[in-house]
Order: structure tokens, then sequence, then C-alpha cells
């Protein structure tokens, strides 16, 4: 802990101590040009009980304890939390008051204030203050400032504490199903009708021998325990893989606070990126910028891999790029992987540009955000009609998911009244009609 003011007596000083000291040096020059001695004693009164409280403030010899916490740490975007703080003092002489005061992210809520009036001269208070994750990101709360005044309300002395707390605020977590026949069986798989050899080199698919086999493929102890000729069959180990896009583009998004069109892009590739992940993929996510690096992805076991996609979401802030080149450039691939893009705003060049990172043999999925719907929602009046949809964007959005459906994408367009649940479902294709309602309305 440690004084946060000048030490010098001046500073220490409250409102009604400089009052006081200006006071009783006005009546001292008066009463010596009056030459009134009586009211001079009142004016040396008035002068000495700022520096009597100085003195005694000093010999108080305080001596303060502080825990603090942030309960829980970790929370998603828009989860409350519980600030708790425990202050106990012992001084050699009664103190008059005691003002906290806790250093608190605007993006958390407001910074608390308390005040304990007559402290006396040992004691023990816990106090506690609401916290709301209002931002994504990771906030310092802290140091505590505690402010203590004589009885006489005429010295302050302000100290502060060195400890503070990290609090997480990370995306909004959606619990999603797995996804079913959508590929991403990797370079070393063909497919996915079964999870296949996912335990290692021993699990072979076998069957029986035909005529024109390789005898190089006749697989000895099966043939053995079953009597018949046994040959391994052509399929490879299932390595499923998948790419996540993420559009963190400033410009292409819209909406205010937790429910911008980013944050659910940003909710979406967790939740995506987690579900993948708990299914086994090899996962790979690319931003405006490029990759965002979750390190050797296949070397890790689940959890640390979930917790690092996690922690690189939490981070990522809009990118002022206009270009999607990057992130695009890097995410192409032709490997069989399973590729999602969680787009805001496209243009034209945007969307043939995203055409292009899916090969031939990598199975296309999009996310399209109805960008608009965020934006009039965010400024429409308390109890109004929200605003007509630009009759222009609509188009716009149209074209680009016609566009990428004519290619082989499952496209899904999402507004803001749509969850990542929702979306994640129609685009899994247990239910194709919101895809092909996107479509009819382009045509």
């Amino acid at each position: 802990m440690s004084d946060r003011r000048d030490r010098r007596p001046a500073h220490r000083l409250t409102v009604r101590g400089r009052l006081m000291l200006g006071l009783g040096i006005a009546v001292v020059v008066v009463s010596m040009i009056a030459g009134q001695r009586d009211v001079m004693r009142i004016g040396l009164l008035l002068l000495a009980l700022p520096v009597v409280a100085l003195i005694l403030l000093g010999l108080s010899r305080l001596r303060l304890s502080s825990q603090r916490a942030i309960v829980p740490g970790r929370v998603q975007l828009g989860s409350p939390m519980v600030g708790r703080i425990t202050l106990s003092l012992e001084s050699r002489l009664p103190i008059g008051m005691v003002m906290l005061e806790d250093q608190i992210p605007p993006e958390l809520g407001e910074r608390p204030r308390f005040t304990i009036d007559r402290a006396g001269v040992t004691w023990r208070r816990e106090v506690e203050f609401p916290l709301l994750g209002r931002v994504r990101g990771r906030w310092i709360c802290g140091p505590l400032l505690v402010h203590t005044v004589d009885p006489f309300g005429l010295v302050r002395r302000d100290q502060q504490f060195v400890a503070t707390s990290e609090v997480l605020v990370t995306p909004q977590i959606v619990q999603l199903t797995s996804i079913t026949g959508s590929g991403g069986a990797g370079s070393s798989g063909e497919s996915q009708p079964h999870r296949i050899g996912i335990v290692g080199a021993d699990d072979v698919l076998i069957r029986e021998y035909r005529h024109g086999d390789d005898v190089r493929r006749v697989h000895w102890r099966s043939t053995a325990r079953r009597g018949d000729l046994m040959v391994r069959r052509e399929e490879q180990a299932w390595d499923p893989a998948a790419r996540i896009i993420l559009d963190s583009r400033s410009g292409a998004h819209a909406g205010q606070g937790m429910r911008s069109s980013l944050e659910w892009a940003v909710s979406a590739a967790a939740s995506i990126g987690l579900r993948f992940i708990d299914d086994g993929y090899r996962l790979d996510v690319f931003e405006a910028d490029g990759t965002l690096d979750l390190g050797a992805v296949s070397g890790l076991n689940r959890t640390v891999t979930g917790d690092l996609l996690i922690s690189r979401l939490t981070d990522l802030h809009p990118r002022r790029t206009y270009s999607l080149r990057y992130a695009l450039e890097a995410a192409a691939t032709d490997h069989g992987e399973l590729l999602v893009a969680i787009m805001g705003r496209l243009s034209a060049d945007d969307a043939h540009a995203l055409l292009r990172t899916r090969g031939q043999h990598t199975h296309g999925l999009a996310l399209l955000l109805d960008v608009d719907s965020f934006d009039r929602a965010a400024h429409a009046e308390p109890g109004a009609e929200e605003a007509p949809a630009d009759p222009r964007r609509v188009a716009e959005l149209n074209a680009t998911a016609e566009l990428l459906a004519g290619h082989g994408w499952r496209v899904v367009r999402v507004d803001r009244s749509m969850s990542v649940a929702d979306a994640w479902a129609a685009l899994d294709g247990s239910s194709r009609a919101p895809v092909e309602q996107t479509v009819a309305g382009a045509s």
C-alpha cells in the first residue's frame, strides 16, 4: 500500500480544514490591526486546530489491510459478477471517517464508493458491489483507494493498495449439436459415414477377399481368426479438419454493445469452434488480419485447445481493414476440410473471393449476417416500431446468398432474432427451410 497524494501537510487539508486555516489567518490579522488580543486568541485557536488534526492523524499509526476478489473471475459476455472487498483497520487513535473507492473499468460498471462513519479504533468491514460483463475482453479491477479523515474532518489521508483483480469477459458460448453429413475428413480420409480408425492404426476395417485384390492387403490376423481370407479395406483413418473464417472488420458490422453483429459472429465462432474441438476436429480459425494463432492444435488436448480458442477470441478487436484478402488467402483449401464462413456485410468482390477459398473437395458452410437488422434494432426507439429494411441491402444480401448456394455452399441468412443454435441447426442441414427460403428470396 502507498500514499497516493503529496505528503506535504498543506495537500492533506480538506476543504473544511483550508477554510478554517484561512479564517484563522484573517482573524489574527484583523485582531492585530484592531488591537484586540481576545479576538486574536480565537484566530490562533482556528489556526491550531488543523495543525493538531495533522499531528493526531500522524500519531494514529493507521494499519490498513485489504482483501479483494471478483466472483467469478471469468464470465461470458452479459453475465453478472460480484466484487467483494474486506478492509481491516487498526489505529492508536479514533478515526472520524473512512471512504473507499475502487477503480473499476467503465466496461464493467460504475466505480463503487463507500463511506464508513464512526470508524473507531479497530474495525473490519466487508462490502459487495455488482458488476456486469458488458464488453468482451480482459479487465483490471483495482487498486483500492482509501481516504481516512480525522474526527474533526480537517485533514484527509489518501492511501492506495497495490493488489488488483483480473476479470475475463469471454464471448457467449452456446452448446451446439455435432454436425452431420458435412464431410471434413481431411487429407487422410475420404468422408465421414462413420468415425473409423479414430483410436489408431490397429482399428483397421477389413472385408472378405475378392478376386483381383492385392495379396499384400491380406489381413492375416483376421484371416486366422475367421478361417476365411480377409483383406484390408481402402478407407483410411478418420482425420477430420475444419476451418472457420470470422469476418472481424469493423466496417462490416453494426449494432451496439453486446447485441452487435460482431459479438454475434464472435459468439458463433467460439461455439462452433468448441463443437469441432469436442468432436475431434483439427481446427484453424482465420479473421480479417489473417490466422488466429491457436498454436500446435493437433498436439494439444481438447481442453487446452478450447481454452486457447476462447482466449484468442476474447482478445479479438474489430479490425479497421476493408478487405478480407488476408483471411481468405490463408484459409483457402482443397484438402477435403470443412469450411465455415461467418460473414458480415459482403461486397461483390468479397463474395467472389470467398468462393475461391473452397476447393473441389471442401464442404462450404456460410452464415451470412443481416447486419442492417442489427443496426435497425440498435437505433430503434423504445416502444417504437423498427425502421423498414433497406431494399437495396436486402437485394445485395440475397444475391450473395444465391451466389454461394449456386456454387455448392450451404447458406443460412442470419438476422438479429436468430440465435446461434438456430443458425447452426439450419446450417447443419437438420432444418433445410432457412436455406431454401434464402435462395428463393433472391430469385
